[in-house]
């Protein structure tokens, strides 16, 4: 089983008087397939290790592998690009341009992918029509419900075939019945063989996983693991 993201060592330690210590050194694996949640308390360390995870900080000490490249010393030109290839980001708030269409939004993420004009629509209705949406692609975002704008969100970060897609509190704006459907569409993701890391503090969005790490004082220990 190959590996997409591998801890060794890392920490994370902010400057000041005195320094703070978000993440202690830690060490993890997340394999190929694999569906994992992070989960924590507020000020627990789980901001620190997503934005870790998705090369948007520099760890203070240990290395971070992605897909097997070591992300230590990347000049910013190579960090930006591994993020934008390697990784597929979800976000509680959505994060979309509410006067494009929906398949306008997800054409967006293949614009610095060196994918050519003619093939950015196909793949972009692809990625919609893989989430459930393919009936939506010309909608606007304010148009839809909340459920419906974050397919169009997770859709967008599938198209361009991340090797991990990394989601944060993906169903926080989300009423309960909605967000069951959401769950339900990773479940679906991850059955395909998408690896998922999921960072939440909802215990019962977290027992979706198959593998559940918790983060408490900046100290990651491993919490529960089901059978696939």
């Amino acid at each position: 089983m190959s590996t997409v993201v591998e801890f060794v060592g890392v920490g994370r330690t902010y400057p000041g008087s005195p320094p703070v210590t978000a993440l202690r050194p830690t060490d993890m694996i997340v394999h190929t397939g694999e569906s994992v949640a992070i989960t924590g308390r507020s000020g627990s360390g789980k901001s620190t290790i997503l934005h870790l995870l998705g090369l948007l900080d520099d760890p203070s000490e240990g290395s971070y592998l992605l897909d097997g490249v070591d992300t230590r010393g990347l000049a910013d030109r190579d960090r930006t690009r591994l993020r934008a290839t390697r990784i597929g980001f979800v976000f509680q708030a959505f994060h979309l341009l509410g006067h494009r269409t929906a398949l306008e939004n997800v054409v967006i993420a293949l614009l610095y992918h060196g994918v050519p004009r003619r093939d950015r629509a196909p793949r972009a209705a692809e990625a919609l029509d893989r989430v459930g949406l393919a009936h939506r692609a010309h909608a606007l975002p304010t148009t839809m419900s909340g459920g419906e704008r974050q397919r169009v969100a997770i859709a967008r970060a599938l198209v361009t075939q991340p090797a991990v897609l990394l989601a944060d509190e993906p169903t926080g704006n989300l009423d309960s019945t909605t967000a069951d459907g959401v769950l339900a569409l990773f479940d679906e993701l991850h059955g395909q063989g998408q690896t998922i890391i999921l960072v939440t503090h909802d215990q019962a969005v977290a027992a979706r996983a198959h593998r559940r790490l918790r983060i408490h004082d900046g100290v990651v220990t491993e919490e529960l693991t089901r059978a696939p």
